[in-house]
């Protein structure tokens, strides 16, 4: 049986411990189990993150073979120890899907209780009250859960979620990073409601790494040219000032108290290296105050893009 806190102070026992500090930082599993690396591989590697003092892993039923990945990792560590966060999408509005979806992640991963159990990329929250939310709060009550999340971009359906009371957890993507914050209202709505906000795809699906982010021959769209264009001149602006965009991505998330967890895609050993040392650069506070003097002076930051 699940034991009854507050989420924030649940999540709070399960940040990354490492070198005397906590860090709310945990993996994000979308990369594992897709199948460029063996079962055996992907345990290895989470079981390297575990060592490491990672102790919050996130995945979902929509992410191919993950959860039978983390699975084969959760048998090799207390599951005390960890938090495990799982999703699963509602296809079609069909209920009976997102039912057998949530049974099969219990089989998959391996356990008999599961601590954030998320509604997956809906951008309609409401369609969500009538079948999936009551499902959810009766198997919270037997004790099969520990929370109900969400896991979508949708800054509407999260505020929605959050206010009336259903979800606890929020999971945004791609909304609050060094050239998109259109989820800092939502980190208050959750900081008044008690719910826990959990921020992903800091580096924006890989975008930080494109050598010519004002490429724009293959017409990507107005929002994300807007996108890449701000993430140029933060780029340029860090270089300038003798640091690592990277640095600054991984690190951001954390300097905002609102944010209770920030995921981090982890696929391979070199990545969990890289984050790690991420999190030792230094960055000076007057380096902070000029990218975030930049940040505000683009006027859609505060806005999300087209979904």
């Amino acid at each position: 049986m699940l034991e009854k806190m507050k989420i924030k102070d649940k999540i709070r026992q399960h940040r990354l411990r490492c070198k005397n500090r906590e860090i709310p930082l945990g993996v994000g599993c979308a990369h594992i189990g897709k199948g460029e690396t063996t079962v055996a591989q992907d345990v290895d590697l989470l079981l390297a993150c575990y060592e490491k003092g990672f102790r919050y892993f996130d995945t979902s039923r929509q992410y191919a073979e993950s959860e039978v990945s983390v699975g084969e990792f959760i048998k090799n560590v207390p599951r005390e120890s960890l938090y495990i966060a799982t999703k699963s999408p509602c296809p079609g509005w069909d209920f009976e899907i997102f039912k057998r979806n949530f049974y099969e992640s219990f089989k998959r991963l391996r356990v008999d209780y599961i601590d954030v159990f998320q509604i997956h990329d809906t951008d309609h929250f409401g369609r969500c009250e009538a079948h999936i939310v009551p499902f959810l709060e009766d198997r919270r009550s037997e004790g099969l859960i520990g929370y109900i999340g969400m896991g979508t971009r949708s800054l509407n359906a999260h505020e929605n979620g959050v206010a009336c009371g259903a979800i606890q957890s929020s999971l945004s993507y791609l909304n609050y990073s060094v050239q998109n914050k259109a989820a800092t209202h939502l980190i208050e709505i959750c900081k008044k409601y008690g719910a826990a906000f959990v921020n992903a795809s800091v580096f924006s699906y890989g975008m930080l790494h494109m050598e010519n982010l004002l490429d724009f021959t293959k017409n990507p769209g107005e929002a994300e040219k807007r996108r890449r264009i701000a993430a140029h001149e933060i780029r340029e602006l860090c270089r300038s000032m003798g640091i690592s965009i990277f640095d600054v991505a991984t690190q951001m998330s954390l300097l905002n108290p609102g944010i209770d967890m920030t995921l981090i895609g982890i696929r391979r050993m070199e990545n969990l290296a890289s984050t790690l040392a991420s999190l030792e650069a230094v960055i000076y506070p007057e380096q902070w105050a000029r990218i975030f003097a930049l940040q505000d002076e683009f006027p859609l930051m505060y806005i999300q893009d087209n979904l």
